[in-house]
């Protein structure tokens, strides 16, 4: 049987670690943030939107610039049909299976906690009957399936509300100060994942980490294709925190 190391392997010819907060670097979501600002417009107006609510860590697995490889298979892990359909989920639940391994003691050591009791997903508000990224968190990745919960629904409202950010967007199951774990698959600009955080402190949750599969960023924006070239000055590898810039042993 193929393991997760082998099939997770190609992704490094391709994966990009996000730069480390810093002059420029958001250090919220680590996208491209303007001189002299801590974090980004979008992570300002969440802030702004949803307060202390929004989630205590957000870790992005790697960047996922648009048109490039690694964002066209985060789109067709849903949207392919067949045979590919199923080799691109295996790949990239390979691919936070062997980040959850070696990194989320990172993300746990970020919201100063031992461990997250339960993993959910930030559920879709578009008519899919099952998300993938559901399938994979509480079907295929082993690190996640024995404490994956469905704590999250959209609320009627969560259609009309489009992309803002809303604590009014999603309901959580009732928490007793669990720490939780939230695997979304893209982050543009956050605010679904965010308002999936702030419904998960609402509902009584402790400490709540976000990890994001693809840090979607737009070349064409900005400086965001001089972010992601100082990006790139730094080769992939697994080894690598995504939160600090050295290696585990």
């Amino acid at each position: 049987m193929t393991t997760a190391v082998e099939l997770s392997d190609r992704y490094a010819n391709f994966l990009t670690h996000p730069l480390v907060p810093g002059p420029g670097v958001c250090r919220v979501c680590t996208g491209p943030a303007g001189a002299g600002y801590a974090v980004c417009r979008p992570c300002h107006e969440t802030r702004r939107a949803l307060g202390s609510a929004t989630a205590d860590a957000v870790v992005p697995i790697s960047l996922a610039p648009k048109g490039e490889q690694y964002a066209n298979e985060l789109w067709r892990y849903k949207n392919a049909a067949g045979p590919q359909r199923h080799y691109f989920r295996r790949g990239l639940a390979a691919v936070l299976w062997r980040f959850l391994v070696m990194h989320e003691r990172c993300a746990a050591d970020r919201c100063a906690v031992a461990r997250f009791d339960a993993v959910t997903t930030v559920p879709s508000t578009h008519e899919r009957t099952e998300h993938p990224l559901r399938l994979i968190v509480a079907d295929m990745v082993g690190a996640t399936r024995d404490r994956h919960r469905d704590l999250l629904i959209p609320t009627p409202r969560a259609a009309e509300l489009g992309r803002l950010p809303s604590g009014a967007r999603y309901t959580a199951s009732p928490l007793r100060g669990e720490n939780v774990l939230l695997i979304d698959d893209t982050w543009a600009s956050g605010n679904h994942a965010q308002s999936a955080a702030a419904a998960l402190k609402a509902g009584g949750a402790g400490s709540v980490a976000i990890v994001v599969l693809g840090r979607h960023l737009n070349g064409g924006f900005g400086d965001t294709a001089v972010h992601v070239e100082r990006a790139r000055l730094r080769r992939f590898s697994w080894n690598v925190c995504p939160s600090r810039p050295w290696s585990h042993d």
